[in-house]
């Protein structure tokens, strides 16, 4: 019989992606000898993790495991539980929440926001109306105060 869920699970937004999530928990078991199985679920909302993700294969008990679950959408919150099971039964960890990286140039909030450039001449750079020297945009944008 399992036993329950040692500790909180975390999540992470894996570095250099926009759209992968990795979940790290462990649990413990009753009989020492039981393989447990993880499976995440995740939703957009705290009222909505429905979606099942990726699974562990069976792993001994109390070894923390890592679930990566990719093909999320870009900067956006996921909310994810962990349901572990042995072969009689089945225990679901807390709530967590986690949020993928912006990689790209229309993420809103933060020090990543980057308004559309209507000024761009085509390779991507700016004359600035202060200095009139040409600027990537972002730096533009950061240098000439705008």
């Amino acid at each position: 019989m399992l036993q329950c869920l040692v500790g909180t699970p975390t999540g992470t937004a894996k570095t250099n992606t926009n759209d992968t999530i990795i979940v790290t928990a462990m649990a413990t078991d009753q009989d020492a000898n039981d393989t447990l199985t993880y499976t995440l679920w995740y939703g957009t909302s705290a009222d909505s993790i429905t979606t099942k993700g990726v699974s562990s294969a069976p792993t001994k008990q109390g070894t923390s495991v890592m679930l990566t679950q990719a093909g999320l959408s870009n900067d956006t919150t996921y909310y994810f539980k962990v349901v572990v099971s042995d072969t009689l039964d089945e225990k679901e960890s807390v709530e967590i929440s986690a949020k993928t990286m912006c990689r790209g140039t229309h993420c809103s909030g933060g020090w990543y926001t980057y308004p559309t450039c209507s000024n761009c001449n085509g390779n991507k750079k700016v004359t600035c109306t202060r200095c009139s020297r040409q600027w990537i945009y972002h730096i533009y944008h950061k240098m000439c105060n705008l």
